[in-house]
């Protein structure tokens, strides 16, 4: 009996989908989308074994908001208009991943527009970072946390970049701070948009901090790095040997600073890209480490494959990485 009610009810769902996107090329049918969602809301309250699949339905509907707003984006791509676009850029070659785009929900818009200004702190003065500064298509998200700040991507499922200032002072106060090593799902996106502890389960990669967990001086901060917000897939040796020893580096060269050392850190998605996990988690092909000392107004950076058998060899310039990546993270210094 259930089987043939939550047969009946993916059935519904999905004729509700079906007008969503008949609704986005052809607005007169608009009131068919409406008696879609109505007809089959009202359907599935009526059922006593399904009426426990109340939040099933919620994101049910959230990602048939989201379709919608993708199939809307190729309707005014058709009659001329184009997205909006940005530092960011999408895989040459895109991993199967659900038509989906940017914020579409008034909590997702509401998110991006917010902006940094909680945790303004964490970024250079002369250089302001926004969700607007990448593609829509990205489904970009601003997060801030007690000791760094995320740019996320509700597309890749991870960060597009994570900003963290770092100082001697607050490296002192880092050090000796328990790693909780607590890993968690971001509540603060909505479900379309985040990775959950499964996706990495068995994957055969490590959940990779962008922020570091010993950059954190504070235990609100240690917790906050081990979001997944805060995560890519990373190769485990790439991640415990390499990428271990650049985050170490990096601090050492804080701790000798004079004044502030900001530090940007993300994936690169190039080629065709992988997934893990049922909610698609993509695999970047390389990550990178800017670092931006403020006091000399001087920047260079390392970009390296996601891979166990990397070597860390000299820094690049910050002219080579703006080439290299097609990302102008501090445009007083290009």
């Amino acid at each position: 009996m259930l089987r043939k009610l939550v047969g009946r009810g993916a059935l519904a769902g999905y004729s509700a989908v079906a007008a969503l996107g008949s609704a986005a090329y052809v607005p007169q049918l608009d009131h068919v989308r409406q008696w879609a969602i109505h007809s089959t809301t009202q359907w599935l309250q009526q059922q006593g074994p399904v009426q426990t699949a109340q939040q099933w339905w919620g994101e049910l509907q959230s990602t048939a908001a989201d379709w919608q707003a993708r199939f809307e984006d190729i309707a005014r791509q058709s009659r001329g208009g184009s997205a909006a676009s940005g530092t960011g850029h999408a895989p040459s070659s895109a991993p199967p991943s659900p038509p989906v785009a940017g914020p579409s929900s008034p909590a997702a818009s509401d998110k991006a527009s917010q902006g940094f200004a909680d945790c303004a702190e964490q970024l250079p003065p002369d250089a302001p970072l926004s969700a607007a500064s990448v593609g829509r298509s990205w489904m970009p998200v601003t997060l801030c946390s007690t000791g760094f700040a995320v740019l996320y991507s509700g597309l890749s499922k991870t960060p597009i970049v994570t900003v963290e200032r770092l100082s001697r002072q607050r490296l002192q106060s880092a050090a000796g701070l328990p790693r909780t090593d607590h890993f968690y799902a971001d509540a603060r996106l909505r479900a379309a948009y985040k990775a959950e502890l499964s996706d990495y389960q068995a994957s055969g990669y490590d959940r990779g901090h962008m922020a570091p967990a010993a950059d954190q001086s504070t235990a609100t901060g240690m917790a906050q790095s081990f979001a997944l917000s805060n995560m890519v897939p990373q190769d485990p040796t790439h991640n415990r040997q390499v990428w271990s020893k650049l985050e170490a580096d990096v601090r050492k060269y804080a701790k000798r600073a004079r004044g502030n050392v900001f530090v940007y850190t993300g994936p690169l998605f190039e080629g065709q890209t992988p997934t893990i996990g049922r909610n698609q988690v993509w695999v970047p092909s390389h990550l990178y480490k800017l670092v931006f000392d403020e006091q000399q107004q001087r920047a260079w950076a390392w970009v390296l494959p996601n891979q166990a058998d990397v070597q860390l060899g000299a820094p690049m310039s910050y002219a080579q990485f703006v080439q290299r990546t097609g990302r102008n993270f501090l445009p007083h210094l290009h």
